[in-house]
Formats: C-alpha cells, sequence, structure tokens
C-alpha cells in the first residue's frame, strides 16, 4: 500500500464530524428559534368586559305588567311591552339616574350603580294616583253660582294686571290648540321648547348660569325644581287639564311669595280641579 492512500479515512472521519456539528447546530436554531420568537414577541391585550345590561319589569298594585311605561336612564328611554318588560343593552359602567313614570301612576326615582359585565333585573311597582277631573258646577238661579270663581282666581287677576309676567287663562290655552304643556311656555319671550328623548326640554335665555334653576308650582304647592330644563309636571299635567298658566322669567318678574335664591324661572300650573 502506498503512503498517498493513508490520509483518506482520516479526511472522511473529519467530514463527518463536521457534518454531524452542522446538523446538530441547525437542529438547535430550529427549535431555539420558536422560543426566541416567543419571548420577544409583543404582548396581547386583554379583551375588553362585555357592557352591562339593566332590565327589569314595572307592575302596578295588582303585580300585573303595565304597557308603555316609560323608563328614562340617563339621557336614554324606553317604553315597557305588554308584560311590563324594559331593556337598556348595552349600558355603560358608572351611576345612572332613574326614571320611571306612567300617567295616572305615582313616578318613581332612583340611582343605579351599574358594574361592567353585570345584568341588573329589577321589578318595580308603580302606585296609582288619584285622577284630578274637571269641576262640575250645577248651576242653581237661587244661589247664583254663574259668578263662582276658584279662590286663586283672584290671586291671578291682580297679578296679571301687574304686567309683570306672561298669562294664559283657559280660552287663551284652548286658543293656543298646543299639544302639550311646555309647548305652551313658548308662549313666553325667551322661552324654547325642544323634544328630547320623548319628553319636552325648555330652553330659557336668563338661565344661562349653571346654579340658576327653575321651579314649577301646582296648584300653590311646590311641585319641583330643574337645571337641565326637564320638568315632569308637564307631561304629568297636559294641556285640558290646566285652568291658567302664569310664567316669570328672571328675578325681576318673579313674585316676593315664589322667589327663591339662584332662580331663573318660575312657572305656576292651576288645574281645573
Amino acid at each position: 500500500m502506498s503512503s498517498a492512500a493513508l490520509p483518506r479515512p482520516v479526511l472522511a472521519g473529519t467530514f463527518a464530524i463536521a457534518t454531524a456539528i452542522a446538523t446538530a447546530i441547525a437542529i438547535a436554531l430550529a427549535v431555539a428559534a420558536p422560543v426566541a420568537r416567543a419571548q420577544h414577541a409583543p404582548g396581547r391585550a386583554d379583551a375588553p368586559p362585555p357592557p352591562a345590561v339593566v332590565q327589569g319589569r314595572i307592575v302596578g298594585p295588582d303585580k300585573k305588567g303595565l304597557l308603555e311605561a316609560e323608563v328614562l336612564l340617563g339621557d336614554e328611554h324606553t317604553l315597557t311591552d305588554k308584560k311590563g318588560r324594559f331593556e337598556f343593552y348595552p349600558t355603560p359602567a358608572g351611576m345612572h339616574e332613574v326614571t320611571v313614570r306612567k300617567i295616572g301612576y305615582r313616578p318613581v326615582r332612583f340611582r343605579d350603580a351599574v358594574t361592567a359585565s353585570d345584568v341588573w333585573d329589577g321589578t318595580i311597582m308603580l302606585e296609582k294616583t288619584a285622577q284630578a277631573l274637571p269641576e262640575v258646577l250645577v248651576l242653581d238661579s237661587t244661589k247664583a253660582l254663574k259668578n263662582y270663581r276658584p279662590r286663586w282666581i283672584e290671586d291671578f287677576m291682580t297679578r296679571r294686571r301687574r304686567g309683570m309676567g306672561t298669562f294664559l287663562d283657559r280660552v287663551q290655552i284652548e286658543n293656543a290648540a298646543e299639544m302639550t304643556t311646555a309647548r305652551l311656555l313658548t308662549r313666553t319671550p325667551g322661552i324654547t321648547a325642544y323634544s328630547r328623548l320623548g319628553t319636552d326640554q325648555l330652553q330659557v335665555s336668563r338661565c344661562s348660569g349653571s346654579d340658576n334653576k327653575g321651579v314649577v308650582w301646582v296648584d300653590g304647592a311646590r311641585a319641583e325644581s330643574s337645571l337641565s330644563g326637564r320638568f315632569s309636571s308637564f307631561m304629568e299635567i297636559p294641556p285640558e287639564r290646566l285652568a291658567a298658566i302664569e310664567v316669570y322669567r328672571g328675578m325681576n318678574e318673579i313674585p316676593t311669595e315664589y322667589y327663591e335664591p339662584n332662580i331663573c324661572l318660575v312657572v305656576l300650573l292651576w288645574t281645573r280641579r
């Protein structure tokens, strides 16, 4: 055997070792690459929780569902179905003002705290209220009832003679032919009304300050106040139930007996009791 043939086995063994090392490195890199990519992959944000649901049922004293009762949740509103059911979805988390009302029933107002992905389901019962009907006078010539007038009429006439404010008597209310009480108030200069979420809301030119409020009196009793111009009394007392209206806009017009601090609007509603 010649000496030139001796190195071949050594070269072959070296080549085999090099090939094995290269294969091992390739395998190691192939295994390490997914791990490295996983370690350097940007973190995925958690999915936001689902919105909350506010639902329930409105019933009367007999525990039966009330059809078309109005439910207001903040600026949203809906009407109940024939079973008295209602639903607000989606509802944002937070504290919400809730009002439930229906003609002939005493309104219910409360605050509801809603958390994300929460489901609020409750039953609310409305109590009936007595309906004020127009007074029926039996004319008797012996008692001269033709000249009968309620006691508040005298004060109404006295204030109207002063010329401060806007006054509508029963004849003027009927001639106005307005569908809502809020629209009647637009007969006063500087007052406009617009419908929002099924209710009428007032805009008064002298009530631009955040602390200025409006107050509504019904038959001589203080009924409610508002900073936003939304009054439930206007929905509960439609024009056909009114005998007269007095509207005072601005502190200079408001009678002393109805004055309050930070007040810019006073509305006196006199019903046909």
